[in-house]
């Protein structure tokens, strides 16, 4: 039988992966999908609330967790509107060393599990790359020639 704490840290760890996951597609996204990104945020808006409710007041707290925290407070009143810098958010964000959460993110550092890392990926180019590649040779066997024979005659002949 597992105890409350147990469960209380099962559950961090089960919405951390959902975040972990949200973010990871994130990072695939092109930036025009408007739509997406904003259904992503309110997502992941909601999943850190949902963690923050239930763990902010216990002894441990994941680091990205705090990271998500700090990036989507960054974008939150900006003017114009923007979406949340997604390759900003990872579980080494220098930013949670500031963070009221610090010892309770030291503290689950020092329990060991990773499982709520996300890969390194590295940021995406900004905008099309031109690739200027040249044309293929064309082989004469390959090309069809001009025929002197009609279609009539072509037919003709094969009735032969």
């Amino acid at each position: 039988m597992s105890t409350p704490v147990e469960t209380s840290l099962a559950g961090l760890k089960a919405t951390t992966a959902q975040i972990v996951g949200i973010i990871s597609g994130a990072w695939l996204m092109p930036a025009g999908t408007g739509k997406a990104h904003l259904a992503l945020t309110a997502q992941v808006t909601n999943l850190v609330a949902e963690i923050v409710r239930e763990h902010e007041k216990g002894p441990y707290m994941r680091s990205i967790i705090a990271s998500c925290s700090k990036e989507l407070m960054r974008v939150r009143f900006m003017t114009p509107w923007v979406w949340p810098n997604w390759h900003s958010i990872s579980h080494d964000d220098p930013r949670v060393l500031k963070h009221s959460w610090r010892s309770k993110i030291r503290a689950w550092e020092a329990l060991g599990d990773h499982s709520g890392d996300l890969l390194v990926m590295p940021n995406p180019s900004i905008g099309p790359i031109t690739v200027d590649l040249p044309s293929p040779p064309i082989i004469a066997s390959n090309v069809a020639g001009s025929s002197t024979h009609t279609a009539t005659e072509f037919l003709g002949q094969r009735k032969r």
